[in-house]
């Protein structure tokens, strides 16, 4: 047993640095655009695009958790039945889910900022209450994203099974996605909303042009996905 010690502790660093080397090279550049996005939709500050961003990691982090937790709990069931093939088919489908809440987040967000550039007189917001409130959007955006199974993450979740508890597992997605939490991604989303600001008269024009870059993304994402299973 004390010969596990090592490699555990060995795989808990080795999981927090894979996800800071995933999260620099290709988790920011897959992820960013809808943050941005989302960021335009919503007419955020510095300070909201920055707890945007965190929020959309947490419901990454969540997702890395459950999978972690359903590869550990079936651990024995995953070394006869997962393959290639099963794991490229349900990375299809989930990126098609995905696409799907991305479209019903942009349509969501359209619909809101159309009504709020229609109504005369509005009382601007208020950026304090913006800012102690929880975007469920962003979370959802987050969770969907992060239920895209990630390849890095099977890999060292899969190639740990053999040793690693299902306490264990847990623990090697939630530092895997907290070190891809640790990336640019939290500056440029913060930077993208204050440079958007710094122009309140396009303020609807560029919520308007988020939301609808949203929609796009995830119709590109869901026709990209449904061309793979052809």
């Amino acid at each position: 047993m004390s010969l596990l010690i090592p490699e555990l502790s060995n795989t808990y660093l080795n999981s927090l640095a894979i996800g800071i080397v995933y999260g620099l090279v290709a988790c920011t550049a897959s992820c960013l655009p809808y943050v941005a996005g989302y960021i335009a939709s919503t007419g955020a500050t510095f300070r909201r695009s920055v707890l945007i961003t965190l929020i959309f990691n947490a419901g990454r982090i969540t997702a890395y958790t459950l999978i972690g937790a359903l590869l550990g709990i079936f651990s024995g069931l995953t070394r006869f039945f997962v393959d290639d093939t099963m794991l490229a088919s349900l990375q299809i489908y989930s990126a098609i889910a995905f696409s799907i809440v991305t479209i019903i987040i942009g349509i969501s967000l359209l619909y809101k900022n159309r009504k709020t550039s229609c109504t005369c007189n509005q009382p601007p917001l208020n950026p304090k209450w913006l800012t102690n409130r929880f975007d469920i959007g962003a979370y959802i955006l987050g969770l969907s994203r992060g239920l895209v199974l990630c390849p890095p993450l099977i890999m060292l979740l899969l190639s740990s099974v053999l040793f690693a508890s299902p306490v264990d597992s847990i623990a090697f997605a939630v530092l895997f996605g907290i070190g891809t939490a640790i990336s640019p991604m939290l500056l440029i989303g913060g930077v993208t909303g204050l440079l958007l600001s710094k122009a309140p008269l396009l303020r609807n024009f560029i919520a308007i042009a988020g939301a609808i870059i949203i929609i796009m993304l995830g119709v590109i994402s869901i026709v990209s996905s449904l061309m793979t299973l052809v």
